[in-house]
Order: structure tokens, then sequence, then C-alpha cells
């Protein structure tokens, strides 16, 4: 709890003498400071609580300021960071699949985090293959949430040539359950084999 936080709402009654302890204090904080939104109600007459609308807080454990709007307690701001938490797995060598069916490359690639309910990935590979057929990179989730790696969460490439070398990138947001889940690209082709350099995967955990 901060220098500035408070657990009771002061008040004050005609007649009343102010202390400088209490009048330096209201010129301190300007808006009043709680450590949590618990502390901000029980200092407010918890569940019997009476407030004005346009009444301000500011809430130590988010970092924002809130009003009441005469029903509920609604953010100013600044809001809180949309990414709670983020993580990427970067892979250089060459490896190669031949696989119809979405598989990890030699080098498993994956992001573990511990996420609420949404995400958001983003693959990346260079990649080319020995025929003119497409090449694909997916993602699979496991741990809290169980999703294959499908071509609905995919970037492909159909080679023109043999050997014509492509960078591709896929970028999907996800519902996921809260909890750990982790993330792992995978590849597959229509024919051919493709080799894959340069790969990386990113996850952007959302609250």
């Amino acid at each position: 709890m901060g220098a500035n936080a408070q657990t009771t709402v002061q008040k004050f009654v005609d007649g009343a003498v102010l202390t400088a302890a209490q009048q330096n204090f209201s010129a301190a904080t300007g808006v009043p400071v709680f450590a949590t939104t618990v502390t901000r109600d029980a200092a407010f007459g918890g569940a019997n609580k009476v407030l004005a609308e346009g009444q301000l807080a500011y809430i130590e454990a988010t970092n924002v300021v809130e009003y009441y709007d005469g029903a509920a307690w609604a953010t100013v701001g600044p809001s809180a960071s949309a990414v709670s938490a983020q993580g990427s797995s970067y892979v250089a060598t060459q490896q190669t699949t031949a696989s119809a069916s979405y598989v990890g490359l030699t080098t498993a690639q994956t992001v573990t985090l511990t996420t609420g309910t949404a995400a958001l990935v983003i693959v990346t590979a260079t990649m080319y293959n020995t025929a003119t057929y497409k090449s694909f990179v997916s993602f699979a989730i496991s741990g809290a949430t169980t999703t294959a790696a499908s071509d609905a969460y995919s970037a492909m490439f159909n080679s023109p040539t043999n050997n014509h070398e492509w960078t591709i990138t896929a970028m999907y947001p996800v519902v996921v359950n809260a909890g750990s889940n982790t993330f792992t690209a995978q590849y597959k082709v229509f024919g051919g084999t493709a080799t894959v350099l340069n790969r990386n995967i990113t996850v952007l955990a959302v609250s």
C-alpha cells in the first residue's frame, strides 16, 4: 500500500476543526487513493455505500482512475494493458517435412504462457518446396486448451517453381481456456518436401 493510499474517506461536519495533517493529506491526494477495489468499497461504506455520481478513486493494484456512474464503478484510464503475457520461439536451422498432415519439425517450436481467455498467435517461416505444391504453416494448442493445427489458422504458399523460396506469415486471434497453454508451430505439404527455415512463433496473451 502506497503512502497516499487510504482505508477510510474523511467526512467533516459543520464547526469541525481540521488539523494540518487532514488538510495536507487531502491536498496531497486530490483523488482518493486505495490499494484495491476492496479497500475502496470498504472506505465508502461497503455494501451500504451511498456515492454521488462522478465520485473518483485511484486504484493502486491496477494503476487506473475510476469514476462512479451512479450505479457502478467504471474506468477513466489509463486502461490496464491488453497484453498480460507474451512469448516467442525462433529457429533458424533448415528442417524439412513431407507430411500431408500438420506436424512439428525436428526442433520443436513452442511457447507456453499463462493466459486469460484470448490470445493472438503469429507464425512466420521462410519455406520452399522441391516441387510445385502447396506448403502450410499453422499452430496447435495444448494444455488448458486442446486445438489441432488446421488450415483455418494457417498461412500457405503455392510454389510456382521447384525450390522457390517464400516467407509467409499467419496471424490469428484465438479463444482459449484460462490457464497454462502451449502453442506449437506445425507444418504440412500437399506434395513434395518443404524446407523450413527462419521460423518464428509469437504469442500475446490478451487480458
